[in-house]
Formats: structure tokens, C-alpha cells, sequence
């Protein structure tokens, strides 16, 4: 691993500011290819729901899937998937 270095102004110490794209081998990462983070990691990344959420999926012990709601006067509903 290469050694880190700073720069001095003034007696001042500093690291100078980058962007990834000015570091050689740091890739961002898709579906297909590691970069910044694992190629697996970023396909569970990109399946998150961002809020607010509108149903959850849930597995039951047989394998079914059940999507929990909420309906407008805020009862839950599940109702099965497919």
C-alpha cells in the first residue's frame, strides 16, 4: 500500500482534495462490475425501497409471499403476492 502524503503550506499540514474519477482503479460499481463497493452489494443496495414505503413482502414458511398495507384509515392489510 502506497504511503500516505500531505502537503505543507505555512507549516500548515493538509491533504489536498480529489475526485474519484482523478484516482486510477477507482471505479464505481454496477450490477456487473466491483468498483467502490462489491458488484453483489450494490445489487442489494439498489433494491432498497426509498420512503415513504408502500407494501412490505413477506415469505411465509411454505414459500407464499404476502404484501403488508396499510389501508387510508391506517389498517393493515396483507394480501398475497402473484
Amino acid at each position: 500500500m502506497t504511503e500516505k502524503r500531505y502537503l505543507a503550506q505555512e507549516g500548515t499540514k493538509f491533504y489536498p482534495v480529489t475526485h474519484r474519477d482523478a484516482v486510477v482503479g477507482l471505479d464505481v460499481a454496477n450490477a456487473n462490475e466491483d468498483g467502490l463497493m462489491a458488484k453483489g452489494d450494490k445489487v442489494k443496495l439498489d433494491k432498497l425501497q426509498v420512503e415513504p414505503i408502500e407494501g412490505l413482502k413477506f415469505k411465509s414458511p411454505n414459500g407464499s409471499i404476502f404484501v403488508l398495507s396499510v389501508s387510508d384509515d391506517g389498517k393493515p392489510t396483507f394480501t398475497k403476492d402473484g
